[in-house]
């Protein structure tokens, strides 16, 4: 994948219903493609700039365990920590990856 030189990390936040309690779990990725857009939301008083990162996770990156991501979780690259919008599973495409979205 071009531009896949980016290390980022995942934080992903589940419930493990053998102990009853909240889990995090944090997984380092190596080897995604990573970068930021400015977008604009509307509201009640206006339109509201936002900061938009979209993320690219080769499968070649995920190796052993599968990937754990969702709605809500955390993903960080460098010094920019984002919340997860939205994500895609594009591994049956050319140039299998998981697609990420968050702000």
């Amino acid at each position: 994948m071009l531009g896949a030189d980016k290390t980022v990390t995942i934080t992903h936040f589940g419930y493990d219903s053998d102990t009853d309690t909240d889990v995090e779990i944090t997984r380092t990725l190596r080897g995604c493609s990573w970068y930021g857009k400015n977008k604009a939301s509307a509201g009640a008083t206006g339109l509201h700039p936002v900061r938009v990162y979209q993320c690219r996770i080769p499968e070649e990156a995920v190796s052993g365990s599968p990937l754990e991501i969702a709605t809500g979780d955390k993903i960080t690259c460098g010094d920019i920590t984002a919340t997860v919008l939205d994500w895609h599973d594009n591994r049956g495409r050319p140039s299998p990856h998981w697609y990420v979205e968050a702000s």
